[in-house]
């Protein structure tokens, strides 16, 4: 799982329990490489996710998945879209 708020992109790390997977590595490098934005590795709480301007998550299969809703609250989509086309090139191109 990621959540945005403002500029900060933050994630658990591993020894939260995230899965060591490629699609998260591969927007972990997306993240670190784009000066926009800031990457935390960090514990994430119900009411962070609440707080956050975007959700998504990150599987081999679909790539990055945004959350729209969680709880009554509504997400937007952008950035996670712009790193959704970011992964897709890096897939494409190779």
């Amino acid at each position: 799982i990621f959540i945005i708020k403002g500029n900060v992109i933050k994630t658990p790390a591993l020894i939260e329990g995230c899965i060591k997977g490629i699609a998260r590595k591969k927007v972990i490098e997306i993240i670190e490489k784009n000066k926009e934005y800031k990457l935390e590795e960090a514990s994430i709480s119900p009411f962070e996710i609440q707080k956050a301007d975007e959700v998504f998550i990150t599987n081999v299969v679909l790539g990055i998945q945004p959350v729209t809703t969680y709880r009554k609250k509504k997400f937007e989509t952008i950035i996670s879209n712009k790193l959704k086309s970011s992964l897709n090139f890096i897939t494409i191109t190779g």
